[in-house]
């Protein structure tokens, strides 16, 4: 029924959703053999345990709520709604009051400079696109050469799988094309993806996660540093919305939210100025 579900229930979802439904899923599916009950059985009771089950694991509220959506999105398809009735879930915190870990300056420096010495040119053209444009991971490991346009004195990146299915085209600085430029340099394939492995196939998202957990890095970081950046430097809402491809604008105001070091650095300047 599942195998049904994920190629009928999530037709038309963006590739992200059914990836994360997908996993969701199986997890659910696990925890209900566990139980002693399956996909086609479960009751409200199942449901309710393990939203309880999730709590107890101290997941992140939005984490748990991810799993909660893809339960009710399966049960109201399997036509099972009772199972979803009523059901608590534990409330997320409210993002718009909570600003996005970003890096600061130094950080930024380090890393790039650290690929940079690294003479691993695949990687210090990934850092510097993702640094400059603020694309999401699963963004970038789809990216096709095509996706790149490159003149003498400009460039654009199309984002043609963006969240929601959305197609977006960002600017591209002079020092991310250069490092574009230089890695592709480099490649004598034919292969159309943008990124490739070391074992020549199209770059992961779990390789691109491993390059920064060398630096201790989330990739994350790197998207929330970008918008961050465009928002305190006063940048127009509508500009921000359209290059980072959020469709809720109360999603970027949440990157103007103060965060802890705009707060240590307050309380620190408080007596420096009459």
């Amino acid at each position: 029924m599942l195998d049904i579900y994920l190629v009928e229930g999530l037709r038309g979802k963006s590739k992200q959703t059914i990836k994360t439904y997908t996993f969701c899923l199986s997890q659910f599916k696990t925890w209900l053999d566990g139980a002693g009950t399956s996909l086609e059985d479960y009751s409200r009771t199942d449901v309710q345990l393990y939203v309880n089950y999730l709590v107890s694991k101290r997941f992140a509220a939005t984490t748990i709520n991810k799993h909660w959506s893809s339960i009710k999105h399966y049960s109201r398809w399997a036509k099972k709604e009772e199972t979803i009735e009523d059901i608590s879930v534990i409330s997320p915190p409210n993002m718009l009051n909570e600003a996005p870990k970003s890096l600061n300056r130094n950080e930024i420096h380090k890393i790039i400079r650290e690929i940079d010495r690294s003479g691993n040119v695949r990687n210090f053209a990934i850092v510097q696109l993702l640094i400059n444009t603020g694309i999401r991971l699963n963004e970038l490991v789809q990216l096709d050469r095509e996706d790149i346009e490159i003149t003498e004195r400009k460039g654009s990146v199309t984002i043609r799988y963006g969240k929601g299915n959305k197609e977006r085209k960002i600017p591209l600085s002079s020092e991310t094309r250069r490092a574009i430029l230089k890695y592709l340099e480099t490649r004598e394939d034919q292969h159309e993806a943008l990124f490739l492995s070391n074992r020549y196939k199209r770059i992961s998202e779990r390789t691109v996660q491993h390059i920064f957990q060398r630096y201790d890095i989330n990739v994350h970081a790197f998207r929330h540093t970008f918008i961050t950046k465009l928002v305190r430097n006063g940048e127009d809402f509508s500009i921000v919305q359209a290059l980072s491809g959020h469709a809720n604008a109360d999603m970027v105001m949440r990157y103007a939210a103060p965060n802890e070091e705009d707060k240590n650095e307050a309380v620190t300047n408080l007596w420096l100025t009459d």
